[in-house]
């Protein structure tokens, strides 16, 4: 029997490509009309308007394994939503979508328990706010919620 290959790790680049097509192919499925910014804007990978014609951008966050979503904090905007997109190797496909101010509070849960963490373990803090994410399990709870999106 033959020694299996080690799997290859996938560029974060292919990752957020498969990301932003997936996100926007469920879009259009879901009556959406969408234009990917192909890197041309700062503060989102894709412009779309609702059935009703409202317009709104999504920041698109792709993973293909379970891990945080790397996240700043920015101010809160009411057309601008995330959809984490969790493109894996193998199997389904996976969607979170949170508001700019549901992605800043789970930023600031996770420094609170990165904090935490820091204290029961003996050290400092001073590196807790140092990587901004959200961790996946926290992300579930926001699991398929395209209602949150201007319909």
């Amino acid at each position: 029997m033959a020694d299996a290959e080690p799997k290859k790790r996938r560029s974060s680049h292919q990752t957020q490509w498969a990301a932003q097509f997936a996100v926007a192919s469920e879009l259009c499925k879901k009556g959406y009309e969408v234009a990917l910014t192909m890197g041309n804007h700062p503060t989102a990978d894709i412009m779309a308007y609702s059935p009703d014609g409202r317009a709104f951008v999504i920041d698109v966050k792709g993973q293909y394994k379970r891990n945080y979503w790397v996240v700043r904090e920015k101010p809160e905007r009411e057309d601008a939503y995330y959809i984490f997109a969790f493109v894996p190797d193998v199997g389904a496909n996976r969607f979170f979508i949170l508001t700019q101010a549901e992605v800043n509070r789970g930023i600031h849960e996770e420094f609170d328990a990165a904090r935490a963490r820091a204290i029961a373990a003996g050290r400092s803090t001073d590196k807790a706010e140092a990587f901004p994410c959200i961790g996946f399990k926290w992300a579930e709870e926001f699991e398929e919620r395209w209602d949150k999106l201007p319909t």
